[in-house]
């Protein structure tokens, strides 16, 4: 297969879920327990996971990306930091006592979870799921108020509904949280975060009528909502309407240019349009927020460097890629395109 064939194979860009496609390309070892994508690796031994979302005071995830160490009691400390969603993973645990600490933020107080792992001779190992909630301080009263307007006018039994859906969905029981969700939407029917919510689930379910439908109700309450703009944008990716993609993706960006997930997409889309200048600009950022996670982003970038000449860029990006993804459905013929690279003059 020539050089020319297999990046047209590449070219044929589509607008993978990052979660989907990290599922994909991690194929985990029998002795590892599987846990959401992102996150980092110990390098401890063990097959153990402890993952978490960090909430707000008020049950919504924390959207900005907050600094999470564990503390082992011989072997020191890692370090890793949230996803869009509020969500961090430490792999590759063995059995022992560990604490969760977030420590780094000005208006919450400090934070520490402890965590005992006990896996049996012959048992699988587990991943021990946290849901960790922020208390502020007293000088962020007013700054967390303004945080949590969305939640301000949410009656308690709505709320109660919303909070236990929120950790059902992160223990992977999606049907009930599902459930919990349309519960907390009947309770308060301008739950806005709710319909969100349970819009993104629908998208990690690949049912994208339901994610849609769940979006724009989002979006008929809260217009211009930062989430449910990115949320939808991803929706409409996904169904191959790039255009009304990126208007309401670029929306989204406007509120929230921290989200290193609205700027994958946004890139991916403008590549699919042929604007790759532009996706250039919005992968690089979503590398520069998201780090090793958008390891997607580093595919997208060396198909656009590739196509411009510059094919020193894009082996760089391409073996960056195939470093974070080795077992990506397309690293046999990114592997076959980068040695015949290196052979040509």
């Amino acid at each position: 297969m020539s050089a020319k064939t297999v990046l047209r194979l590449l070219l044929a860009v589509s607008c993978t879920l990052c979660f989907a496609t990290a599922a994909m390309a991690q194929v985990q070892p029998p002795t590892k327990v599987l846990t959401p994508p992102g996150g980092m690796d110990t390098g401890l031994g063990g097959g153990n996971a402890i993952s978490g979302t960090v909430l707000l005071p008020g049950g919504q995830r924390m959207q900005s990306h907050v600094s999470v160490r564990l503390q082992t009691m011989t072997k020191g400390d890692r370090l890793s930091v949230t996803d869009d969603n509020g969500v961090f993973v430490f792999r590759e645990l063995p059995n022992g006592s560990y604490m969760i600490v977030i420590d780094k933020e000005k208006d919450y107080e400090p934070l520490r979870q402890s965590v005992d792992i006990r896996q049996f001779a012959g048992a699988p190992p587990q991943n021990y799921t946290l849901n960790l909630r922020l208390e502020p301080k007293g000088s962020a009263a007013t700054k967390t108020g303004v945080v949590n307007a969305d939640l301000a006018k949410v009656p308690q039994n709505a709320l109660a509904s919303y909070q236990k859906a929120m950790q059902s969905a992160q223990a992977g029981k999606n049907t009930e949280a599902i459930d919990q969700f349309k519960q907390a939407i009947s309770q308060y029917p301008n739950f806005m975060l709710a319909y969100n919510e349970l819009g993104a689930l629908y998208i990690k379910t690949n049912d994208l009528d339901k994610a849609d439908e769940a979006l724009r109700s989002a979006l008929k309450i809260s217009p211009d909502g930062a989430l449910p703009l990115l949320n939808h944008g991803i929706v409409l990716a996904l169904k191959g309407k790039f255009d009304l993609a990126v208007g309401e993706l670029e929306s989204g960006l406007k509120q929230k240019e921290q989200s290193a997930m609205g700027h994958f997409y946004l890139g991916q889309v403008l590549a699919n349009l042929g604007r790759f200048a532009d996706a250039e600009q919005h992968l690089n950022r979503a590398v520069a927020l998201g780090g090793d996670e958008m390891k997607d982003a580093h595919r997208f970038l060396g198909i656009i460097y590739w196509r411009r000449g510059e094919r020193d860029r894009a082996i760089t990006e391409l073996e960056t890629y195939l470093k974070l993804a080795p077992n990506a459905k397309d690293a046999d013929q990114i592997r076959q395109l980068l040695s015949q690279a290196h052979k040509s003059p």
